[in-house]
């Protein structure tokens, strides 16, 4: 009998049957009625072999904030699904109805994602949850992603079954492109197992058969957990990933881990259940493990078994060990063999402080003359040493190890061999050089020390050609010296932070220019370091705040910051809050991806709600590729956007941000404006910055506006993008600030500058800011850039309608060291500062006044003034600064008088902004799309150059790498045309 026939025949009297009896199936494979079960996954694996009888097991919805766990990433809402038992707590978002995405998160468009997923220690303490979330699809496209639309709970803990004693969460829905697919997942938790049962039951019901894939996507977020798979040449590497060419990073492996780097230390892990190998990419940013792309048959399916471990730190040994042992059940591998040692040093044991700061890779060497080749060895685990130096990890039996120890992100000695049979291995002592000690004390004046203050290393010796970057197994190179991981808490990459102006901080051996910083507005002091393996050294810095550089009732404020809540950044709040004081920052907006924060708790655990203001925000960080562009092959995303300020709620899903997918800009905006706590600011961010894993972060870029072309041009797509009112009410052009310098880029300030230029001459008036984008310590730099915002504040009165009024009035300046104030008198008399909202008449004789300062260390080099976006005056500002220290407390101070009647005004009404830092000539446009293209070999060296400080800018780049320094203010609105009321002059 053919195939078809056959089954033709199977479905009829299984059709029949039912009339009396349910037909036999296998779960929900044969479609979901309603009330099919997915059975267990992973019955293979047996029940602890110790539980005792009263463990915990529970399942319900989330009733109060009691349910989150510790740790930034926890999410769980009113109504969310919580499963626990005695060694671990899940949460589950709650699936809501189509039109109705009260509890989507991340890149899934509905509920039953997997949001919070939390250890707990040998006392069953939480130990907090470090996990963005887990999804489920069926391919690439967002049109393939599971969309639970129900759920159920079941709760079998009395009588014992042939499964055991359990609770589970059981969701349906179907694929979001095509209802005819249906998928149903039963999450399932055990008294005292370590991980989640999972199955995923698949059905085809189109009328056609159907390419479909089924995996769980990990949302890393690039800068949070390293994830790992046990491959030859992989490991914490990964293929690059490509969306256009994916089969390029497709792997197969017996399973996936992740774990952190930073407290709370979480390791997880995914192991396939039934089948042998799960099928996917590994990514920093985004993982998938499964089942490979196949063709499904109309009214087939098939399922997908897995086990998700949640395990406590350090290192990733935990996970793994837990992973090996479900393998050993489910797939017979062999039991894996314990394998123990030590670490130390010529001296001795390490002390606890030290031990943390390394870690092992243990794999199997490659053949050939060089068992240590990266691209053909087969990393199996990782183990970070306890406070004694001793560590364990789990290793498949009857192989040849070597095991490299790593400190300070460099190979701390030679890799070693050793054998593993069936037994327990003990390798003994692996010896590694003594790290040098430094303790450092930072004062803010002489005799007393800094409350918050930052050490920066820079190493003075350049490394040699063939010199190894410090860097996490690979990733995340560039830091010199990496004291700690580059995205973690202090210390990290080669800075740290203190609260009381002390440091006590281990550093590898080598010469080091020692920096203390407090931030642009105050001194810099420099420190020349010399240590061997095992030295130890004190040095004293000073830093002061330079008297009157800001301003009277000026307000320093960064509106794009992230902490560790953010699904990108794992900075713990504390070194965040710190972040921000030492580098004397008075306002900062909370801005964390797609959800509200506000560091109440840290600040009120510091003692510092009296010097530092934190606004409630949000970025709204749209990840689903849903909006079409002529001419492209793939949807868009519309950019990312900060809305502030808001209320946090804990008990509301994202804090109480709303949902920001499938959403154009003005609708978005609508969609907040109920959550805004007063007047509310919305600021498009780095409007033409590129594309991350196909989405979108520019929305200028994405609907390709052309600076030189009228948004009103009919055939300008951009244009008709920017105008339209998707809502009911606002246009996406309906924003309140433009980003004009986002982070250190150079190439991008200049970028987004000629963008904003464009947006004020065809009269759309947008304020102007600058802004970090600071995800971590290291990397990003908190405050380089930030806005001086004018209009008599206080910061121990701080009105937030009145400092966010005079921020959509563009009553601000954008710098990202130093200072300038700028006024023009009109035909009266009357001083005016830069405003938005006011124009007015300069006389004959108006005189423009530029007040510039800035700290000794600060290179400053031309005063630069646009009139409509064309540069009409430059002056060279070397006869009036003077930087003969920049490590004294003498500021650089200028006051420079332009007449008015000099600047070449047009006849017309015109906008005129002030600029003031290094050279700097507007580059060609090589490309032809209307914005400058800055060469690589012009963009500022990342790290500094090692050696001698002859350059104006080393010092300024070891503290705040990439600055290319400048300040600009918001635009002046002149009327010249004698009629009433401002006339945008136009694009040229």
């Amino acid at each position: 009998m053919a195939p078809d026939m056959r089954r033709a025949v199977l479905l009829g009297i299984c059709a029949v049957a039912l009339a009396a009896v349910s037909c036999k199936r296998d779960g929900c494979v044969g479609g979901d009625d309603g009330k099919c079960l997915p059975p267990a996954a992973c019955p293979a694996l047996p029940p602890p072999a110790v539980c005792p009888s009263g463990a915990l097991l529970s399942v319900g919805p989330v009733t109060d904030t009691s349910a989150r766990a510790p740790g930034p990433k926890a999410l769980a809402a009113k109504d969310d699904l919580v499963l626990e038992n005695d060694f671990l707590r899940a949460v589950l978002d709650e699936p809501t109805p189509p039109g109705e995405p009260t509890h989507a998160q991340g890149l899934a468009p509905s509920g039953g994602t997997l949001i919070d997923f939390s250890p707990k220690d040998a006392k069953g303490v939480l130990i907090g949850d470090q996990l963005n979330g887990v999804f489920q699809g069926a391919g690439l496209l967002p049109r393939d992603a599971v969309h639970y639309e129900s759920w159920e709970m079941i709760k079998q803990s009395v009588a014992q079954t042939s499964t055991g004693t359990f609770v589970a969460v059981v969701f349906r829905g179907h694929l979001e492109g095509d209802t005819r697919v249906t998928v149903v997942t039963r999450y399932e938790l055990r008294a005292c197992e370590r991980g989640l049962r999972v199955r995923t039951d698949i059905y085809n019901g189109a009328r056609d058969p159907n390419t479909l894939s089924l995996t769980d996507a990990f949302f890393w977020g690039d800068r949070t957990l390293l994830p790992f798979v046990p491959g030859t040449g992989l490991g914490f590497r990964a293929p690059k990933l490509d969306l256009l060419h994916l089969s390029d990073a497709w792997r197969e492996w017996p399973f996936v881990a992740a774990r952190t780097q930073v407290a709370p230390e979480v390791a997880y892990a995914a192991v396939p259940c039934d089948r042998p190998t799960a099928a996917g990419f590994n990514d920093p940013t985004l993982s998938a493990a499964g089942v490979p792309l196949a063709a499904t048959l109309p009214n087939d399916g098939f399922s997908f078994e897995r086990y998700l471990v949640a395990a406590p730190g350090p290192g990733l040994a935990p996970a793994v060990d837990e992973a090996m042992r479900v393998r050993a059940a489910v797939h017979g591998d062999p039991a894996g063999v314990v394998v123990s040692g030590e670490i130390v040093t010529e001296a001795g044991a390490l002390d606890a402080q030290t031990a943390r700061s390394l870690s092992l890779l243990f794999y199997e060497p490659a053949s050939g003359p060089n068992p240590d080749d990266e691209t053909a060895r087969l990393p199996r685990t990782e183990a970070v040493p306890g406070a004694d130096g001793k560590f364990t990890v789990t290793l498949p039996p009857n192989r040849v190890y070597r095991v490299q120890p790593y400190a300070f992100g460099l190979p701390a000695a030679p890799a070693s061999s050793f054998a593993v049979g069936t037994d327990k291995v003990d390798v003994g002592d692996i010896t590694v050089p003594r790290a040098g000690h430094l303790v450092a004390t930072v004062e803010e004046q002489p005799g007393k020390n800094a409350t918050f203050a930052e050490l920066v290393l820079v190493p003075i010796d350049a490394p040699s050609a063939t010199a190894t970057s410090p860097s996490l197994y690979g990733l995340f190179a560039g830091c010199n010296p990496m004291l700690g991981a580059p995205h973690g808490g202090s210390p990290a990459c080669n800075r740290a932070l203190s609260t009381d102006g002390r440091f006590d901080l281990l550093v590898p051996a080598g010469r080091y220019y020692v920096y203390a910083t407090r931030g642009p507005f105050a001194s810099l002091d420099r420190r020349e370091l010399e240590l061997a393996a095992g030295d130890q050294a004190a040095l004293s810095l000073i830093s002061e705040t330079l008297p009157d550089l800001v301003p009277a009732g000026t307000l320093s404020g960064d509106f794009h910051v992230h902490g560790g809540a953010s699904y990108d950044s794992s900075i713990p709040d504390q070194d965040r809050v710190v972040s921000f004081l030492a580098a004397g920052v008075d306002v900062i907006v909370a801005t964390d991806h797609d959800v509200v924060t506000d560091y109440a708790d840290t600040l009120a655990a510091l003692g510092v709600t009296d010097q530092l203001v934190v606004v409630p925000g949000v970025e709204q960080t749209p990840n689903i590729l849903w909006f079409d562009v002529p001419g492209q092959t793939f949807p868009k995303t519309i950019g990312h956007f900060n809305f502030w300020p808001l209320a946090r709620n804990d008990l509301l899903p994202r804090n109480g941000s709303p949902w920001d997918e499938l959403r154009e800009p003005g609708q978005m905006m609508e969609d907040i404006e109920p959550s805004f706590v007063g007047a509310g600011v919305r600021q498009m961010n780095h409007p033409w910055s590129e594309a991350k894993l196909g989405r979108d972060q520019g929305f200028l870029r994405m609907i390709q506006m052309d600076p030189r072309r009228p948004l009103t041009d009919p055939g300008s797509f951009a244009g008709k993008v920017l105008l339209r009112t998707p809502g009911t009410r606002l246009r996406n052009i309906d924003f309140d600030v433009q980003e004009v310098m986002t982070g250190a880029s150079r190439r991008d300030w200049l970028r987004y500058r000629t963008l904003w230029f464009s947006l004020l001459s065809q009269g759309f008036l947008r304020a102007g800011a600058a802004n970090s984008d600071s995800h971590t310590l290291s990397i990003e730099r908190v405050g380089y850039p930030r806005n001086l915002v004018f209009g008599g504040h206080d910061r121990a009165a701080f009105d937030r309608e009145t400092f966010d009024a005079d921020v959509r009035a563009g009553h601000m300046i954008g710098t990202n060291g130093p200072v300038l104030d700028v006024t023009i008198d009109d035909a009266t008399g009357a001083l005016h500062r830069p405003d938005l909202k006011a124009a007015f008449e300069p006389g004959d004789k108006s005189t423009l006044t530029v007040t510039i300062a800035a700290a000794p260390w600060i290179p400053l080099a031309e005063l630069r003034v646009f009139v409509n976006g064309a540069q009409v005056l430059t002056k060279d500002l070397a006869g009036l600064l003077t930087r003969t220290n920049h490590f004294g407390l003498e500021a650089q101070r200028a006051t420079v008088p332009v007449a008015m009647k000099d600047l070449s005004l047009p006849s017309g009404d015109a906008w005129l902004v002030v600029e003031v830092g290094m050279k700097q000539v507007l580059p060609p446009d090589t490309d032809a799309d209307g914005l400058p293209d800055l060469a690589d070999a012009d963009l500022p060296s990342r790290p500094p150059n090692a050696g001698e400080p002859t350059t104006e800018r080393f010092d300024l780049e070891a503290i705040a790498p990439g600055v290319w320094p400048v300040a600009f203010s918001n635009p002046f609105l002149l009327e010249r045309n004698g009629t009433p009321g401002w006339q945008a002059p136009g694009v040229p």
